[in-house]
């Protein structure tokens, strides 16, 4: 259906554009002959193979074609007469819209006129583009098979899932890891209390963000203006509204060879919407079924031809959700003893030196629950849903300079706010002697403490987007080039409230002016012990591209297509960390580094299209990229795909990627600075201090740091699929691929402490060669191999005066997970630990009439609670949960559009209200990635054309 609606909307588009444009060829120019080698197959399939070697546009409905055969073509004609030739016998014929574009209609209409201006319409109508993942070749039909997996996500499928945002809605397909603001923020642990770099991204088979290249329009943009500790340089998806998409192609597999570093293990390329005839305005309104986490949007459009031949499109966007806390779930707690896991909660109060068992709780009595108890129930003060507040602009222009020139030029803005919460900071403390809270007379007393009078972290940020692009293209003969110039900015303002300064606390400790679990201690020094941590940073890419691309040489199987291109880029970032946390004044707060830095790129890449038979066609790509102080590196790929019937096609790729060191780790990486104590070895010894326990064992006790790694080295993988698709009718296909990625030489953060004789360049020593810190650095030890399946098929159904069906089918299973962590350790298998190993998502459409409805069922597999190379925990063994079960959802959406100008629908997701379910005590109950922490959730949307 998304395909027939996208062709039918380009076949008004084309016709409105023609009636109002004059013709583009002069009378006396005689049209261009092609070499045409078309095999007989399909109409549908034989049209797609013209448009590509003709290097033109064709615009038809598929129903249209559907039940057409076509008995090939080998003959060199212009593009009308082999066009003409095609469709005889069909009951079709061609019209030409423009000089490399044609419509394909009944051969008993009425012939376009353009001369006369075209009616009104009041549907808004958007014209066909040529954008292709994978390529920088144009391609003639965005359906075309492609030799690398490829996912599409339509403009139709993206109004009925009924997600607001783009992060909501890559997360929930096939293969995706979703890195929620919350998770990014907290580094990936709850535990975490310095909640630090709010974006929402996500990633494909488990190789990180790092891994994973998005793109807007084909061209990379600024990284998120804070840099993750964990997860490194991030693209946040919270910036690009949904409401300006287009479309989305996700390439599974490496790409380095197409565009770059990052791209080793996919591309995900979001597609802007162009040209619009007429203005279009929605309005929609979610609420969850127990009345929170309500959301509000209103996003207008319009786009219309220019008298000059140009054309114009603008949008805006303004959307708001409210914040869902952990306490607004009852199931989101540490406390697991309804699945007889036990209680985790916290437990605060005093504990004995000496064997660290609990003497007696202490808290503030409006905290301790019925029992008397005190303990903190740190996963339900965490914010489950962020508040956000989005607002965007996005403009675009297009227009004929003379001749084949083209000027075009595109404008987004956009501002996200967003607000976290966390449980009020809570530590150890080590009472002072005489402190009048102390339990013990003249004996230090250990006290487990929550700031409850400070009150819950809260953290702020805002961030802005800023994306300027400005093209020229044109035609020299029948090759086409483009210039591109671009620059992307994203800042970020991150405002961090009741964390507590280290100077301030040490000094009222000692002062006796703060009272532990006391609700008297005065406004003025709770400010002073609180004050507010700002962070700020900026992250700007700047881009120029010149390519050219087409006909070469000719093959058996037809023309060869060609592209070159050039790019320069530089990538600047800022971050200007608080001077408390420059000082290390942060309590329990990692400490954070000044970074001021830019680097350029260069790189060099050609890439062909070789029909080297008619069943047979090879793709192959090589890029050279120069990076500023890590030399060249080379990427070549390969792309086959072989049909030996007319429904059948091979398809496989080989390929090989890389990723430089970021500006974010060409630093130290983020880690708090705390006293420890290692085992002294030979390696280690001698130490400055050392301490010999009762059982004879001696540690060595060490400053833990960081420090910086000034030989880091880029990463580098190969990758590969192998696939098979099979259509053996325009309403049905169905692919399944098989893919492998190595990655080599990783940069990881070293895990010093634990294996600190792994590490030498760790081991810090004074002049006298004593050991008096350990420092990790970001280092090239890690390792990863990754091996999967995916599964993608559609099937489509004409019912006549029941309207037509649709069932759509993706999965994805990773087999194998291999982690090597570092040089000569363990290779453990990662694939379903602590995160599905397996996901599929169904989709099932039925339109008829002015109703469109569809139900999508997202399911995510079993996963096992232990840790790879670990047994199950001995609690989760006890009540035999050592597999969190897998969860299925389901989402309806139905839309009416029988009111003239109106379209009126109605989401409901969740439709089961499924809750929840997580073994792993870790996650207190719930999995950030995966789950869906609203329950059943209504959106009413309404939208009017003009």
């Amino acid at each position: 259906m998304a395909r027939t609606l996208r062709l039918t909307l380009a076949i008004l588009g084309a016709l409105s554009w023609a009636c109002a444009a004059p013709p583009s060829l002069a009378a006396g120019d005689p049209p261009t002959a092609v070499r045409f080698v078309i095999p007989a197959g399909s109409l549908d399939r034989a049209l797609q193979t013209l448009a590509t070697q003709a290097r033109v546009q064709i615009l038809y409905s598929p129903a249209l074609v559907e039940q057409h055969q076509s008995p090939g073509l080998q003959a060199q004609l212009p593009p009308q007469e082999a066009l003409d030739l095609l469709l005889r016998g069909a009951g079709l014929r061609a019209v030409a819209v423009n000089a490399n574009t044609f419509l394909i209609e009944r051969g008993d209409a009425p012939p376009v006129a353009p001369a006369v201006p075209p009616p009104r319409h009041r549907e808004p109508t958007e014209l066909a583009t040529v954008e292709v993942t994978g390529t920088h070749i144009p391609r003639a039909d965005i359906e075309v098979v492609t030799p690398a997996p490829m996912t599409r996500i339509g403009r139709a499928q993206i109004e009925a899932s009924g997600f607001q945002t783009l992060f909501e809605l890559l997360s929930y397909q096939p293969g995706m890891i979703s890195h929620h603001p919350v998770d990014v923020a907290t580094d990936g642990s709850f535990q975490s209390q310095q909640p630090f770099a709010a974006a929402a991204t996500t990633s494909l088979y488990g190789l990180g963000p790092r891994a994973t290249l998005f793109l807007i329009d084909g061209r990379r943009v600024a990284n998120y203006g804070l840099a993750s500790a964990d997860l490194g340089g991030l693209t946040d998806l919270n910036g690009i509204p949904l409401s300006l998409i287009d479309r989305i192609e996700i390439i599974r597999g490496g790409a380095s060879a197409i565009y770059g570093a990052d791209a080793m293990a996919g591309v995900i390329n979001i597609i802007l919407r162009k040209e619009q005839q007429g203005g279009e305005v929605i309005a929609r309104y979610g609420l969850s079924e127990r009345g929170d986490a309500e959301q509000r949007r209103l996003s207008f459009s319009y786009g219309n031809q220019l008298s000059n031949g140009g054309s114009f499109f603008i949008s805006a966007d303004h959307f708001h959700r409210d914040a869902l806390l952990g306490s607004q779930r009852d199931w989101r707690t540490a406390d697991l003893r309804r699945f007889g896991l036990g209680d985790w909660r916290l437990p605060l109060g005093y504990f004995s030196l000496e064997d660290v068992s609990l003497v007696r709780y202490a808290c503030p009595d409006d905290v301790r629950d019925a029992n008397g108890a005190c303990l903190l129930d740190t996963p339900s003060y965490l914010t489950l849903q962020p508040e956000m507040e989005s607002n965007a602009v996005y403009a675009l222009l297009r227009q004929p300079l003379g001749g084949s020139v083209e000027f075009d030029a595109s404008l987004r803005l956009s501002q996200v706010q967003q607000r976290l919460e966390g449980a009020p900071l809570h530590g150890t403390v080590l009472l002072p002697f005489g402190h009048p809270d102390d339990l013990n007379e003249d004996v230090p007393t250990l006290l487990d403490y929550a700031f409850f009078d400070v009150g819950p972290v809260r953290s702020r940020s805002s961030a802005r987007t800023a994306d300027i692009d400005l093209g020229l293209s044109g035609y020299f003969d029948r090759w086409q080039w483009r210039a591109d110039l671009s620059h992307h900015l994203n800042s970020v303002d991150n405002q961090i409230d009741r964390m507590i300064s280290n100077s301030a606390f040490a000094q009222a400790v000692d002062e006796q002016t703060y009272r532990f679990n006391s609700r008297d201690n005065p406004p003025e020094l709770l400010r002073a012990l609180s004050p507010r941590v700002e962070v700020k940073g900026d992250a700007r890419f700047d881009q120029l591209i010149f390519d050219v691309n087409g006909p070469w040489f000719d093959l058996p199987g037809g023309e060869t297509q060609a592209a070159l291109g050039v790019e320069w880029s530089r990538d600047a970032l800022d971050n200007r960390p608080d001077q408390r946390m420059l000082d290390g004044d942060v309590a329990l707060g990692a400490q954070k580094s000044r970074l001021d830095d830019h680097s350029y790129s260069s790189a060099f890449y050609a890439e062909l299209s070789m029909p080297i038979a008619t069943w047979l066609h090879a793709d192959a790509a090589w890029r050279i990229d120069h990076r500023q102080g890590y030399g060249t590196e080379s990427s070549p790929m390969l792309g086959l795909k072989w049909e030996p019937t007319r429904s059948i096609t091979v398809r496989g790729t080989a390929a090989t990627g890389y990723r430089a060191p970021s500006l974010f780790e060409l630093r130290r990486p983020t880690v708090s600075s705390t006293i420890d104590a290692v085992v002294m070895t030979d390696a280690l010894a001698p130490c400055l201090f050392s301490s010999t326990l009762d059982d004879g064992v001696t540690y060595c006790l060490v400053e833990h740091g960081a420090i910086e790694n000034p030989d880091l080295a880029p990463e580098t993988s190969r990758s590969a699929t192998l696939g098979v698709v099979w259509a053996p009718s325009s309403t049905f296909d169905l692919s399944v691929d098989r893919f492998r990625i190595r990655r080599r030489n990783e940069i990881v953060t070293t895990d010093a402490l634990s294996n600190p004789e792994a590490f030498p360049a760790s081991l810090e020593r004074n002049e006298q060669g004593e050991l008096v810190a350990v420092n990790d650095y970001f280092a090239n030890v890690g390792r990863t191999e990754v091996e999967g399946w995916e599964l993608q098929s559609e099937y489509r159904h004409d019912l006549q005066q029941w309207g037509r069906f649709t069932v759509r089918l993706a999965a994805s299973w990773l087999t194998r997970l291999d982690r090597q962590l570092t040089a000569g350790g363990p290779v453990l298998d990662y694939a379903g630990h602590r995160a599905p190993q397996r996901a599929a998502l169904l989709g099932l459409e039925w339109n008829v009439g002015n109703w469109l409805t569809t139900l999508n069922v997202h399911q995510f597999g079993p996963a096992d609670v232990a840790v790879p190379g670990q047994p199950c925990p001995e609690w989760n063994v006890a009540v035999g949960k050592c597999t969190t079960p897998s969860a299925t959802t389901a989402d309806l959406y139905v839309a009416w559009g029988g009111l003239q100008d109106w379209r009126f629908s109605l989401n409901v997701n969740n439709l089961t209200d499924h809750e929840p379910v997580n073994y792993d005590v870790v996650k207190g109950g719930y999995d950030i990635a995966y789950d869906d922490p609203r329950g059943r959730y209504y959106l009413l949307s309404a939208a009017w054309r003009f």
